[in-house]
């Protein structure tokens, strides 16, 4: 499933696809609109802590303005440029907005926001990445991404550290030593006031 974008990164349908398959990879089928829009928050604040989307825009703002401005995301040279497009749309219609449920609004989001990471981060596994951290909202508050972003921005191969830790992969004990220690960090400066240790405890809860 994943891996669509392996060898051919840079053309747009295949963004489009692999973004396709991180939300449809993502623990969402049978939630309820409210749980589906927290973890879709949580790719959009990753995407914001990113700097990918405008900071004011919400998950299913952005996907009402991708399903109303009907852009095709393949008519632009890359997925950013559409990203970009669809959030300068200014011709939502509130009545049609009625028509389109709120959850293929809030998915539409997720896949915008989803792509514009992928294509930034061609050189990471940003598609299992956005798949751990969407399904950890509880863990990955605004707050949290927020660090997470200026963490990536110094060395964008957290990324893989990151992965490694949350999904199991990573079995060094002195480079999981340091992840846990990396991200108590992280969870500490996004959500202010907690302790030492239950930091820690969040983040032993975090990997699989």
């Amino acid at each position: 499933m994943f891996g669509i974008i392996s060898g051919i990164v840079g053309a747009v349908g295949a963004i489009v696809a692999a973004a396709g398959s991180v939300v449809k990879s993502l623990a969402i089928v049978g939630l309820a609109v409210d749980g589906l829009k927290k973890i879709g928050g949580v790719l959009m604040n990753l995407a914001k802590a990113f700097g990918l989307i405008k900071p004011q825009i919400q998950v299913d703002e952005l996907g009402d303005k991708a399903l109303q401005s009907g852009y095709d995301p393949e008519q632009y040279d890359n997925y950013t440029e559409y990203v970009k497009a669809v959030e300068e749309f200014d011709d939502l219609d509130a009545e049609k907005s009625k028509l389109i449920p709120e959850e293929d609004k809030i998915k539409k989001g997720m896949e915008l926001a989803t792509g514009v990471m992928l294509e930034k981060y061609k050189d990471f596994p940003m598609d299992k990445f956005c798949v751990e951290i969407g399904n950890r909202p509880d863990f990955f508050t605004e707050g949290t991404l927020e660090e997470v972003g200026k963490l990536v921005a110094t060395d964008e191969n957290y990324i893989s550290d990151i992965l490694g830790y949350l999904d199991g992969t990573e079995k060094d004990d002195n480079r999981l030593d340091k992840i846990v220690g990396t991200l108590s960090d992280v969870f500490k400066a996004g959500n202010p006031g907690i302790s030492d240790d239950d930091a820690i405890e969040a983040v032993f809860k975090a990997r699989k």
